[in-house]
């Protein structure tokens, strides 16, 4: 029986969103989120912003939106629901920003269409994302940076808006706001592409708008008492350190995790190949797959090395894999761009390619059932020490160790009971008991 391509790029959108449903309803709380629980258990919520923005950092959008949804935390599901609204509001952010480019380069994309490619899209920037479950599942994290990414897809489209309405410009101004007040790497990225734009005499006016917004925010960040503070306990590279540094984070970025990363992504990414193929964009005259192989090659290298040389300096050597997001970005635009023209360029050639995307379904089928149990085993563990801790009358309080995690980020704790993870874990649950990892 003979299935048709479109069918099998629907089913493997479809599948990679119910491995996202499941993961978020077996998401739990990392050590590092009862910080904040503990927090706001104890101390008003003013308080505890003033005390982020002057002692620890001057995040001041991110600070604000990850006390104001965590004030919320005793409601049932809700990591669940906020893993929903994050992936949510990022997917539709694609969705706009594809109708976007469908109508700025005249592509027919019916809106059946939209909506299985922006998963497709969602799919590509999970893989090209290292360490996933940094910046998609952690709380304390996604709001960062998951929320960033969102704000920039959501503020960006209007670039591609040939009809630019008032909603449009909240929203490029908001995101433009919360980007700069939240996430360093991703606001510097994108004040270099502002400055780019300017100098190339290209959307002149919307740059110098998200120029001078993005950068105030910044601003109000970079010179914050917090931020000067947490500066002060980076050490400061010389510069073969700073070389060296970006250096091996480069390759780790490109090459330690490329089975796990880019090689799924760019199975992931076939879909884009086949609505190249049948687009009505003419294909320019200059591509060639080879050449332009290479060149993305070099682009993403390149881009890959600005990015960890930034945040290499910023943080002295100590980089999150979170950190380098802005570098995902880039790559998933470049695979996309890659995978469309392409797909473009081969409408008179015969590429059988069909048959990868059953592989990519039955792939996502086997990564869906042996997700499942891990995430089940992580949280059902996580479940069971938390009602322990709650019945137990013993001091310090002893757990059994987590098992392994997936692509949720590990709330596991140390045998030290004063390590910074015990303490929030015990300020999160209000317990009078030291909390300790058994050996």
């Amino acid at each position: 029986m003979k299935i048709k391509s479109s069918y099998l790029i629907a089913l493997q959108a479809i599948l990679f969103i119910l491995f996202l449903l499941i993961t978020f309803f077996f998401n739990r709380f990392a050590a590092d989120d009862y910080y904040f629980i503990g927090e706001l258990k104890t101390k008003p919520f003013n308080e505890i912003y003033s005390n982020l923005y002057h002692n620890w950092n001057g995040r001041w959008t991110f600070n604000f939106l990850i006390l104001f949804f965590l004030k919320l935390h005793a409601l049932p599901f809700f990591l669940s629901l906020y893993n929903l609204t994050s992936i949510g509001i990022l997917y539709f952010g694609i969705v706009r920003l594809i109708n976007s480019l469908s109508n700025y380069y005249k592509i027919d994309l019916t809106n059946k269409n939209t909506f299985i490619y922006a998963a497709i899209t969602l799919s590509i920037f999970f893989f090209c994302t290292i360490d996933a479950n940094d910046t998609w599942l952690w709380y304390t994290s996604s709001v960062a940076y998951l929320w960033s990414i969102s704000a920039l897809i959501w503020g960006g489209s209007i670039f591609f808006n040939k009809k630019k309405r008032l909603t449009d410009y909240i929203l490029f101004v908001s995101s433009a706001i919360y980007i700069g007040g939240s996430t360093e790497p991703l606001t510097i990225s994108i004040i270099l592409t502002l400055l780019f734009l300017i100098i190339k005499k290209r959307k002149v006016g919307l740059s110098i708008i998200g120029l001078g917004i993005i950068t105030s925010s910044f601003l109000v960040n970079y010179f914050s008492p917090g931020t000067i503070y947490r500066d002060d306990l980076t050490p400061n590279l010389s510069i073969i350190n700073l070389i060296l540094y970006t250096g091996y984070g480069s390759i780790k970025f490109l090459l330690f995790s490329i089975h796990k990363t880019f090689i799924p992504a760019l199975f992931l990414g076939l879909p884009i190949y086949f609505l190249g193929e049948k687009s009505n964009l003419s294909i320019r005259t200059n591509f060639t797959p080879l050449a332009s192989f290479i060149k993305s090659l070099v682009l993403i290298i390149s881009i890959v090395i600005l990015n960890q040389l930034l945040v290499t300096y910023v943080l002295g050597g100590l980089v999150p894999e979170r950190a380098t997001i802005s570098s995902s970005v880039v790559i998933t635009v470049i695979l996309i761009r890659y995978l469309f023209l392409l797909g473009t360029y081969s409408k008179n050639k015969i590429y059988n390619l069909k048959y990868v995307l059953g592989l990519n379904v039955i792939a996502l089928i086997c990564f869906n059932i042996y997700f499942y149990k891990v995430h089940s085993n992580y949280a059902n563990a996580i479940d069971k020490r938390l009602e322990n801790i709650e019945k137990s009358n013993h001091k310090p309080i002893k757990v059994i160790p987590l098992p392994y995690s997936g692509y949720i980020y590990s709330a596991e704790i140390t045998s030290d009971t004063n390590n910074f993870k015990n303490q929030h874990l015990k300020s999160g649950l209000g317990s009078s008991s030291d909390i300790v990892l058994s050996k």
